[in-house]
């Protein structure tokens, strides 16, 4: 059985209605060990032959068999493993891939050899062998002819491939050059079954052990020059480690990140439009970030871990010792009396009057500003103090109002505030980034305590008052929940967390009261859900649609970049690098691409948020926002791939290649 066999190949290219012959009636057979020499004159077959061999080309007439199997039925994706697995190329006009160093050339074709070290290593011995040691990080382009030449069989030798396909590879060289690579090409033919293509048969004359002559695409003459040379067994292929997902995205990986590098006029215009691409799709969350709220839920109440809201079904208020009996009976950790500050979304303060030091006397005033009422602890002050007496609050503060307050100590009895008709001193402010937070004022717990018994003896009248009221309640408290005036028959029980509180509710049912969770939701009225749709959910659209367009757009910006990956993309498919890794390192190199982009911006909106100036001009992005940022580029880029990656392997090798073949 032959190592290769062409048996009765033909081969025929049509035109603009115009059918030439290739090749015809080819029938020959092959060893390892063979150095064969194929002559013939300009358009005679020679290189369709070798591009017929290399499965770089089609046949239509005839069988090729490899190791005895037929390749008749082979598609593209089987020709790219034969390639990998059977063929090293040496092309006339080198198809080197200039961008990369001579060391990466040569490393490209080790990639089967996963260590990096070791790969290294191993390139660097076939330059030294070649006389490219002292050039290992001089780019493609740096080189001579012969220099790329030298770099080309390295890269050959490399892949340690049983067929090597020589296509006039002293054409371009002087004599002294010529000779030296032939000399190399004699060594390595000892083990492999080496193509010779060329136009001056004494180049070869003296290494040669088979001259195979052409003449107008059929074989005129075969001959055998060295009957009695040994011809080494034939030796199984090694198989390639196609069976690993891991290994695929490890070279692809290593051959991205080369490409990245290699590349960097290109890899900047990428940078660039992906961090357009970015910068768009961060200042559209920011300016539609209302749109996320269509997946709030309607809450009845505010949730809080642990909260177990309790009524009465007839009107009368709860009694210490009743809760006191109630949050032992069930095991809750605390309770709260009048818990309708709870459930107060906003405190509608009448007036601020701030004197601000660094612009001397000159004082600001807020009219009708909403505020949240707390007393919580935020961490240490801006500056000021936290109230320690009930007529002291501290202002928890969007960083927007520093052009205000300043970092200056501020004056207790200059800079108070005032709401519900009781003035307040301000002594100390603290200030936060996320502007989509109200501010809130921070009081003692025995006033938040007074306040609590203030807002839910006058609950009704703070919710009916609605926005324009002292209180802005939440409007959505359940009717059965609902007290007569001065009588509030509503209370909170505190557990360890949800879970807990749930576990209570029918035990405390049993027991004659009304009890519900405070993560408890709602059905709102159908205009209510229609408005948010509108509102929401057009917003949410629009996220999208300007999402796509930017993908089109740096689509449209890169279409026209992508002529030297294309080049460079089919010298890889001819040195049999397996298109999946190829396919991959597309992918890495534009997520590589994006990274930059997606570091400036957040650099940008980090200062854009740390700034008084700017704090307020754009809605806070929160962790969930960001991840949508991500998502959308992700798939700008994963999109943006995808048609590269249509465009590019839409042609087949031998039409992409320099030069093409002769018919």
């Amino acid at each position: 059985m032959a190592f290769l066999q062409l048996k009765d190949i033909g081969k025929i290219y049509v035109s603009d209605n115009v059918v030439t012959v290739g090749i015809r009636n080819v029938n020959l057979s092959f060893e390892r060990g063979e150095f064969v020499a194929i002559t013939g004159a300009s358009g005679s077959g020679k290189s369709t032959l070798l591009n017929v061999i290399s499965g770089m080309d089609s046949y239509e007439e005839g069988e090729l068999y490899i190791e005895g199997n037929p390749t008749s039925h082979f598609i593209q994706s089987d020709w790219e493993e034969y390639r990998e697995k059977y063929i090293s190329f040496i092309f006339q006009d080198y198809n080197i891939l200039e961008s990369f160093t001579v060391l990466q050339n040569v490393e490209l074709a080790l990639m089967n050899i996963i260590n990096p070290r070791e790969r290294r290593q191993r390139a660097i011995e076939l330059l030294e062998r070649v006389g490219l040691g002292g050039h290992l990080k001089q780019k493609g382009s740096q080189l001579s002819g012969g220099q790329k030449q030298r770099c080309v069989i390295a890269r050959a030798l490399a892949k340690d491939s049983p067929i090597i396909l020589a296509d006039e590879p002293t054409g371009n060289l002087d004599a002294q050059s010529s000779k030296e690579i032939i000399e190399l090409l004699r060594e390595v033919s000892k083990d492999k079954l080496l193509f010779v293509v060329t136009h001056n048969f004494d180049e070869v004359e003296n290494c040669a052990t088979r001259h195979v002559r052409v003449f107008d695409g059929a074989i005129e003459s075969d001959h055998v020059l060295i009957p009695d040379t040994e011809i080494t067994d034939s030796v199984p292929v090694n198989e390639t480690n196609n069976n690993t997902v891991t290994n695929n995205l490890s070279l692809g990986f290593e051959l991205g990140r080369a490409t990245f590098h290699a590349q960097p006029k290109l890899t900047t215009l990428m940078c660039f439009f992906l961090l357009i691409g970015t910068i768009g799709v961060t200042l559209i969350s920011g300016l539609l970030a209302d749109s996320f709220q269509l997946f709030d839920k309607y809450y009845m109440f505010k949730p809080m871990d642990g909260r177990l809201i309790i009524s009465k079904s007839q009107p009368a208020e709860f009694t210490e010792e009743e809760l006191i009996r109630l949050k032992d009976k069930y095991g809750a950790e605390s309770y709260y009396m009048y818990d309708a500050i709870f459930d107060v979304k906003t405190v509608l303060v009448d007036d601020i009057k701030v004197e601000l030091n660094r612009f001397g006397n000159t004082s600001f005033n807020y009219e009708n500003v909403l505020f949240n009422i707390s007393r919580e602890n935020y961490g240490k002050p801006t500056f000021g103090r936290y109230p320690k007496s009930d007529d002291e609050v501290l202002l928890y503060l969007p960083l927007s109002y520093k052009n205000y307050y300043g970092h200056n100590e501020i004056n207790p009895k200059a800079d108070e505030i005032r709401f519900g008709g009781r003035a307040y001193d301000v002594v100390g402010v603290k200030y936060f980034i996320d502007n989509t937070k109200k501010p809130r004022i921070v009081v003692t717990d025995s006033a938040y305590a007074k306040l609590s018994v203030t807002i839910s003896r006058n609950w009704k009248n703070f919710k009916n008052l609605g926005d324009n009221g002292f209180f802005s309640g939440w409007s959505n408290i359940l009717e059965m929940l609902e007290q007569d005036d001065g009588i509030y028959n509503q209370a909170s029980l505190f557990f360890k967390n949800n879970r807990a509180a749930k576990k209570a509710v029918s035990g405390i049912i049993k027991d004659g009261y009304i009890a519900c969770p405070s993560d408890a939701t709602y059905s709102p009225d159908i205009i209510s859900v229609i408005e948010r749709i509108i509102e929401c959910g057009g917003s949410l659209f629009m996220w999208f649609a300007i999402v796509m367009f930017l993908a089109f757009f740096v689509n449209l910006c890169t279409h026209n970049s992508l002529a030297k990956v294309k080049t460079d993309l089919v010298i890889l498919r001819s040195m049999g690098i397996p298109v999946r890794v190829i396919k991959v390192s597309l992918y890495i190199r534009m997520y590589l691409s994006l990274i930059p982009g997606i570091i400036i911006t957040a650099i940008g909106a980090t200062l854009i948020f740390l700034s008084p100036n700017w704090n307020g001009m754009f809605s806070f992005l929160h962790w969930y926002q960001y991840l949508m940022i991500l998502i959308g580029m992700l798939y700008i880029t994963t999109n943006v791939t995808k048609k590269q990656i249509r465009s590019l392997f839409s042609e087949s090798v031998k039409k992409s290649l320099k030069g093409g073949a002769e018919a």
